[in-house]
């Protein structure tokens, strides 16, 4: 049985539509699940939940303690996500899934990733937008860490000092989901998580578009291409292109993802490039790709 796609979603943010749509586009056949409310049960290809089925939820949300420069309604609710996840997937009978937040948009068929033997697939063991849950009990085990860190005094202690020291040099920064992601994946069977941001076999999934690292830049974000044979950033290290598999469009980044719907690109025959300052596509002719 093929494993769903899953999304966690309040209100029908523009961009939620792309997100969706490019999913299903490169994963025929396979389930779309939206866990949101009433105003997003309105996407005919999607299969729709209610996110207030999940009441441990509801249960964290009395023992979260704000910290951070967000506001406490969006912090908690990109925690809870994790908690509205597991009583999803217990209460279907959901063993496996790949998860995406909604500003991620995917190319790759998800089946294509081997990830055996592994509870969770992250980006760079920090990011959770783009992850595969493997392994539901895992995903329990992770709930009931980010808890004990709010409920356990000897971690919550941990974890006010943590915040401390992150905004004594970040501080519009704090206590996020990603770092219980990090925090996981660092003190709790570490050998069990793969790491969607490495490249193998010359692709990868984008932890985020904003991040350059080590490609080739335009306008402050990745350089992005686009042939018949997928998505492609340079990477200047390697000295070649890397077909991305999905792209983390986080942040105000969230605009393009109009732009970047397979269908509308398929039409083009030559392979062309992103201009953010102008959100057009450009031909490109005399360029080699792998």
């Amino acid at each position: 049985m093929s494993i769903p796609i899953v999304f966690i979603h309040y209100g029908d943010s523009d961009y939620l539509q792309y997100s969706l749509l490019q999913a299903k586009r490169s994963n025929k056949g396979k389930d779309i699940i939206l866990i949101g409310d009433e105003s997003n049960n309105k996407y005919p290809f999607v299969k729709h939940f209610n996110v207030n089925e999940s009441s441990s939820m509801k249960d964290f949300a009395k023992v979260y303690k704000h910290m951070n420069f967000n506001s406490h309604d969006y912090e908690l609710f990109c925690i809870q996500r994790w908690f509205i996840l597991r009583d999803f997937m217990i209460t279907h009978n959901v063993e496996q899934c790949y998860y995406q937040d909604s500003d991620v948009m995917l190319y790759e068929d998800i089946e294509k990733e081997d990830i055996a033997g592994f509870d969770f697939g992250f980006c760079g063991g920090i990011s959770a937008g783009i992850s595969f849950i493997n392994n539901v009990a895992a995903l329990d085990s992770f709930c009931s860490f980010i808890t004990n860190c709010y409920t356990q005094e000897e971690l919550r202690r941990q974890l006010e000092n943590m915040y401390q020291s992150i905004i004594a040099t970040i501080p519009h920064g704090g206590i996020c989901d990603m770092v219980f992601v990090n925090l996981y994946c660092n003190n709790t069977n570490p050998e069990k998580i793969y790491d969607l941001s490495m490249i193998r076999d010359d692709a990868v999934f984008d932890l985020n578009v904003n991040l350059i690292d080590e490609y080739e830049e335009w306008h402050g974000r990745k350089k992005i291409y686009y042939t018949n044979k997928g998505v492609f950033c340079k990477n200047l290290a390697l000295d070649r292109f890397i077909r991305f598999k999905a792209l983390h469009f986080q942040g105000s980044a969230k605009s393009f993802m109009r732009y970047f719907l397979e269908k509308s690109l398929e039409e083009c025959t030559n392979p062309i490039v992103f201009d953010y300052s102008t959100c057009q596509w450009h031909e490109i002719y005399d360029l080699h790709f792998n």
